[in-house]
């Protein structure tokens, strides 16, 4: 009989072994399915810092966008202030601050040819390197106002004339400009602008120090952007490409809408 007992409960210990050993088999092949899975379908944290990423992505290509917005362009002319904010804009003869004592035109849009622009903006980034910014006083100038200015003037050292293949602003590809500082006050120069006298000649023997250092750097940074000098005007600088185009009458009212 005890025999038979002794039997009977090591069949019984035998088969606890059996059932708990499957059940912990069990266990830990579900534990390594459910590993398995994760490490084919990706970790969830990943899953997420990676669309996170996309989300990223997707903002900088829209800031990217924005930054390479095409300016509004009429007939191959752009508005400055489209094309580089820093700039400084006066244009002189949108007020009565000029030679002619009277305004000229009818609002301060200040227009470039596209090409010619994109050169103005190289040369402002340089600039800035150093502190310093561009400030327009003229750009394009329509035929009527060079008309105008002739009639007043009639000095081809100081206006072109008109009727003898006009200005290189009247191409929207010529500057008549400054710098400024990052307080915006002007840098010393040869002269005033629009000095109709010797003071305003690149060659002056007569400037300052401080005058023919800025005017050296003006024009350096100028020239090496692709713009050439005439030699009675510090302020004037004229597209080098310039020849590529003809004279145009714009109007200007086109880009304020």
């Amino acid at each position: 009989m005890r025999k038979i007992w002794s039997l009977i409960l090591i069949l019984s210990v035998t088969v606890n072994f059996f059932a708990v050993s499957c059940s912990k088999n069990i266990k830990n092949n579900k534990t390594a399915k459910v590993v398995e899975e994760i490490n084919v379908n990706e970790d969830p944290a990943v899953i997420k810092e990676d669309e996170s990423k996309k989300d990223v992505d997707i903002l900088n290509e829209i800031k990217n966008e924005e930054q390479i917005e095409e300016p509004k362009e009429i007939n191959g002319f752009v508005l400055l202030k489209e094309m580089d904010k820093d700039f400084v804009i006066d244009l002189r003869y949108a007020t009565e601050n000029n030679f002619t004592n009277q305004k000229i035109y009818p609002n301060d849009i200040c227009v470039l040819r596209k090409d010619t622009a994109i050169k103005l903006v190289k040369a402002n980034e340089e600039f800035k390197k150093l502190g310093y910014r561009i400030k327009i006083w003229d750009a394009y100038r329509p035929v009527y106002v060079q008309r105008i200015f002739w009639n007043i003037v009639k000095d081809s050292r100081f206006v072109a004339n008109p009727d003898n293949g006009g200005s290189i602003h009247n191409k929207g590809c010529a500057v008549d400009i400054t710098l400024v500082d990052k307080e915006g006050k002007e840098l010393v120069m040869p002269s005033s602008f629009d000095d109709f006298s010797e003071k305003a000649y690149r060659g002056n023997t007569n400037m300052s120090d401080e005058a023919k250092s800025n005017m050296t750097i003006l024009t350096n940074i100028m020239v090496q952007s692709g713009f050439k000098i005439i030699n009675t005007e510090w302020w004037h600088f004229d597209d080098t490409d310039s020849g590529k185009y003809n004279i145009e009458d714009v109007d200007l009212n086109l880009f304020l809408n």
